[in-house]
């Protein structure tokens, strides 16, 4: 009898197998024939029996199924659109459980496809986090559409989820993650400028001209047709004090801009503003008014001289005068300060008529602009004792401030 007993426990345990085993097929079929309800409630118990619950095979399949849960979801009209709102969780544990399982590399395809897919459905969600401004929650589901490209060996398609990531981590003032983000998109070859040109200042910033300039040359060297690079080259040479070298840069992104005015010019202006942080203000002044000379209908050349001369004038009144001086250094000062100020006031009047040429909405977009320029002039005149010109300027101000309560 003992053995009787022996042989039907084993055919009930061989039935219990290939019930399990059939669920999987059965799951299979069921999500072949578009049945996803039937073909969730059969791998589910596929999954937490212990004759499948370590078979890699169970969980490629599950992680198949969740992901064409997710798909369906996205139709408008399917029914299935509420099926399972945790389905890309689900998917991404299945299709990782099903990585570590696989030891045979038989579902090593599908699974990548799978895992190529929940990255892109992440990023995806994770675009809508920025439409929200949930800035958190963007960077945490960027973090996962980078996992699960990496996991699919399929790197290169985490670029855009880490250039969002840095925008994200940008407005919640997280330079350091910022860094981390950025700087794995230069290490890629980006070409994108926000990234060279974020870490920059950042690193200026800091103070670490070091890692200013080697941001610098990778832009230049991960894209050389980009004008952009070589002024940031131009600037990196500049804090070093190699003039000479900044000059050959400006030059040649003269050079690539030379047929279209309006992006010439303001290289021209960018060059001005290159040369004004080394305090080089006659190369500066130079480049400004041949932005002008260019395009003379514009904001950037002209607030940029116009703020230049402004600081120049500033400058040279907070100028260290010992006390005892009888030389007349502090009235001379305060006569060059207010040179410095009147050839300021033409191209801040230039920029201010520049913004009120504007529409509406763009004028909107330029309030601080416009505000600066304005409280600038303020100042100008209020110093020259030039009170009539001033009237007009506070009118201005005051209908500009009238209009943000």
């Amino acid at each position: 009898m003992k053995k009787i007993v022996f042989i039907l426990t084993l055919v009930v345990i061989g039935n219990a197998i290939s019930a399990q085993s059939l669920n999987v097929s059965s799951a299979r079929e069921a999500q072949n024939r578009g049945y996803f309800d039937k073909a969730k409630k059969l791998i589910d118990a596929a999954c937490v029996h212990e004759q499948t619950m370590n078979d890699a095979k169970t969980w490629y399949y599950a992680a198949l199924i969740y992901s064409q849960i997710g798909a369906e979801a996205e139709k408008p009209k399917s029914k299935y659109k509420n099926l399972d709102p945790d389905w890309l969780t689900k998917s991404k544990d299945a299709a990782m459980r099903c990585k570590e399982l696989d030891t045979e590399k038989e579902h090593v395809e599908g699974n990548t496809a799978i895992l190529s897919f929940l990255g892109n459905e992440y990023y995806k969600q994770a675009i809508n986090a920025w439409n929200d401004r949930n800035w958190e929650s963007c960077i945490a589901l960027c973090d996962e559409s980078i996992k699960m490209f990496n996991e699919s060996a399929k790197k290169e398609y985490a670029s855009a989820s880490y250039l969002l990531a840095g925008r994200a981590a940008m407005n919640v003032k997280n330079d350091d993650l910022t860094k981390r983000y950025f700087n794995t998109l230069v290490r890629s070859k980006s070409k994108e400028n926000l990234v060279y040109s974020t870490l920059f200042k950042m690193y200026k910033k800091e103070g670490d001209t070091n890692s200013a300039i080697k941001v610098a040359q990778n832009y230049v060297k991960n894209c050389p047709e980009d004008f952009n690079a070589n002024m940031m080259m131009a600037e990196a040479y500049m804090i070093k004090g190699n003039v000479e070298k900044g000059n050959e840069e400006i030059m040649k992104a003269m050079e690539k801009t030379k047929n279209n005015a309006q992006i010439h010019a303001g290289i021209q202006a960018a060059a001005g503003a290159a040369y004004e942080e080394v305090q080089d203000f006659t190369n500066a002044e130079k480049m400004y008014k041949e932005s002008i000379a260019t395009v003379p209908n514009q904001f950037l050349a002209n607030y940029g001289l116009g703020k230049m001369l402004f600081n120049r004038a500033v400058d040279k009144i907070n100028a260290d005068v010992p006390l005892d001086d009888e030389t007349g250094l502090y009235d001379k000062y305060q006569e060059e300060a207010k040179e410095f100020f009147r050839q300021s006031i033409p191209y801040f009047n230039s920029a201010i008529s520049f913004i009120e040429a504007m529409d509406e909405d763009t004028q909107g977009q330029n309030r601080s602009n416009y505000a600066a320029c304005l409280n600038a002039l303020k100042t100008v005149y209020a110093r020259l004792e030039a009170y009539d010109e001033l009237k007009p300027i506070n009118a201005k101000l005051d209908a500009l401030y009238a209009t943000q309560k």
